[in-house]
């Protein structure tokens, strides 16, 4: 409000101090329909945050284990992300029969059931050239070992795949329990050594191992593949087609809604239902305030 000052000496009133210097306006606290137009902002801007953070943590996160540095193990991870949009689940069939290129006569493979460790998850949901031959090492693997399989880890081994064509050939490394059944022992495992762990646990980590560069390695019938167990002391081999490993990668089929679908969709139906109800909410306030209270006429008055 505008007020006139004291009259001073020379007959002129006097500007009060309101009226050369009004209030700040920009200094106000801001009023409820700029509160209320925030909110959703703010709700949203949280939306986006928690998805993130939550998908972010899917897909380089994971279980991790004894290959993460000897890091603390976790609990078990039955979800599995993929960066590239690809989700798989496992359908085993009783057993492979496969025709390999030397065999007069097909030949039958062992099949391993149940819930495959996160590692084989990781690998067959990763794009990379060796991801296919590495998940169908791992089941072929699984399928071989015994009731309880265990690996006995040597520091110094180092395992690596080998493809050999007519006139192509390049290799890989990857973490050797994945073919403990290949590696003969001299001696009776001892399951309470520190070095001993079951490879069907969901608590080992491969990422490390992974590689998601070059596009994935066409598979055919004429490929070899052969596995080295390198140690200090000895180098032992085993070699098979490489079409039998992709037989065995291909029991994993891709299916099923992935978490990064369905979570940020169920969070933005509850998102949109809670504005909606806000919007609703307010505008029925509105017109109960645009009512007036009495609904008598109301009495002019003068001032002079």
């Amino acid at each position: 409000m505008w007020r006139v000052g004291r009259q001073s000496g020379d007959g002129q009133s006097a500007l009060a101090p309101s009226v050369l210097f009004p209030p700040n306006s920009a200094s106000r606290a801001p009023g409820p329909a700029l509160r209320v137009a925030m909110k959703p902002l703010h709700t949203i801007f949280i939306y986006f945050s928690i998805t993130n953070i939550f998908i972010d943590a899917k897909i380089h996160g994971g279980p991790r284990g004894r290959f993460a540095n000897h890091s603390a193990l976790r609990a078990p991870n039955y979800y599995h992300v993929s960066s590239k949009h690809t989700h798989f689940t496992y359908h085993p069939p009783t057993h492979i029969t496969f025709m390999c290129r030397h065999c007069a006569a097909p030949v039958t493979y062992p099949v391993f059931h149940g819930q495959p460790p996160t590692y084989v998850y990781k690998y067959r949901e990763t794009v990379s050239r060796y991801g296919v031959l590495l998940t169908g090492l791992a089941l072929y693997n699984l399928g071989r070992s015994p009731s309880v399989p265990y690996h006995v880890q040597d520091p110094e081994e180092k395992c690596n795949l080998q493809i050999r064509d007519w006139n192509h050939f390049e290799q890989t490394t990857f973490p050797c329990f994945i073919m403990s059944t290949f590696i003969e022992r001299k001696t009776k495992i001892n399951r309470e050594d520190s070095n001993t762990f079951d490879v069907t646990s969901s608590l080992i980590d491969v990422k490390s191992f992974i590689n998601n560069t070059g596009y994935p390695i066409l598979i055919n019938r004429h490929q070899d593949c052969v596995i080295w167990h390198n140690t200090s002391a000895a180098q032992k081999n085993a070699h098979f087609d490489c079409a039998l490993l992709k037989e065995y990668a291909d029991t994993m089929k891709p299916g099923g809604v992935p978490v990064y679908i369905w979570l940020p969709v169920t969070l933005a139906i509850v998102l949109t239902l809670y504005i909606t109800c806000q919007c609703i909410c307010r505008k029925k306030k509105e017109q109960k305030e645009e009512v007036p209270l009495n609904q008598a006429a109301i009495i002019g008055y003068c001032s002079q």
